[in-house]
């Protein structure tokens, strides 16, 4: 790739990125909220997603909103407005992470206690939902994830390492791989769950060469956790785990860009490009942004 190809592409992909975050901007509401609020916690990606564009003010307004009319005590998100119990450990998260980026210290720092009491103490997993009758037995990689990079972010490292234990423990119990990455794990027997109703499957497994709508995040959003651990606790174990993550993905069919899971998997890759200078990475996260300009709608 010549030093001209990469400008345009990265004029492009700021294009890109412009044109997304004004689509968003344009749906503020006057409060400093975005969207039917009463609707649930849909926006909890939006500090993180503002930072990075550069949108300072629109990040401190969702978290101010958030700090008034959903922080509990107990440093959760909910106050009547959390309609949704799925993901609620990795929703929290990712506020989390945003709200760090943020500077907003007691939306991160004042957060990670509760989030933390969502952790598995034996194979480091987070429980995917919260319900009326307590943490779901399931833990799956990218929800675990998300949390683990919340922990990163925030400096809790002992409880990042544990992420990493569960990916590890998550990895070696895979037998059916390059074909299949089964990637739920049950809190009551410490094993991946291998055994659901069929209407269940796209919570459970990935099939790399089955072109359907399919969990495609999973391998990326691994390899991107792991590649932020290693930066913060430089162990080679994190890098050898998150190449074969990775590998799950650059592997898997054609397909996988036919649906919009695939996108994590150029989050995944331009971490590992910058930690190892390796270009199969490089070459798969120019070919990922060139996929997002390519999709993104009007």
């Amino acid at each position: 790739m010549t030093i001209a190809n990469l400008i345009q592409n990265i004029a492009r992909y700021e294009s890109v990125k412009r044109k997304g975050v004004d689509y968003i901007l344009e749906h503020a509401n006057s409060d400093g909220s975005f969207g039917p609020v009463e609707d649930g916690f849909f926006f909890y990606r939006l500090p993180w997603t503002f930072l990075v564009a550069g949108e300072t003010q629109a990040a401190l307004s969702v978290c101010r909103w958030v700090r008034i009319n959903m922080l509990t005590e107990a440093g959760d998100f909910d106050r009547g407005l959390r309609k949704l119990t799925d993901a609620y450990a990795y929703r929290n998260a990712t506020f989390i992470y945003g709200a760090h980026m943020a500077r907003q210290y007691d939306l991160s720092f004042g957060c990670m206690p509760f989030l933390l009491s969502l952790q598995d103490p034996s194979s480091g997993g987070f429980a995917n939902d919260v319900t009326s009758d307590g943490l779901s037995d399931t833990m799956d990689v990218p929800y675990t994830v998300g949390s683990g990079l919340a922990c990163i972010a925030t400096g809790n490292v002992v409880a990042a390492r544990k992420v990493y234990d569960y990916l590890e423990g998550l990895w070696e119990q895979q037998d059916e791989l390059p074909d299949r990455l089964y990637y739920n794990m049950s809190r009551r027997t410490q094993k991946v769950v291998r055994e659901f109703d069929q209407a269940d499957r796209f919570w459970n497994v990935v099939v790399a060469q089955e072109p359907t709508l399919q969990r495609w995040t999973v391998g990326g959003i691994a390899s991107a956790f792991l590649s932020r651990l290693y930066m913060a606790d430089p162990n080679p174990a994190y890098i050898s785990l998150a190449r074969q993550y990775m590998r799950f993905s650059l592997d898997s069919t054609e397909g996988q860009f036919d649906f919009a899971p695939a996108c994590k998997s150029g989050w995944g890759s331009s971490l590992l490009y910058q930690v190892t200078g390796d270009p199969e990475y490089r070459d798969w996260t120019v070919r990922m942004g060139n996929w997002f300009a390519d999709t993104q709608s009007e």
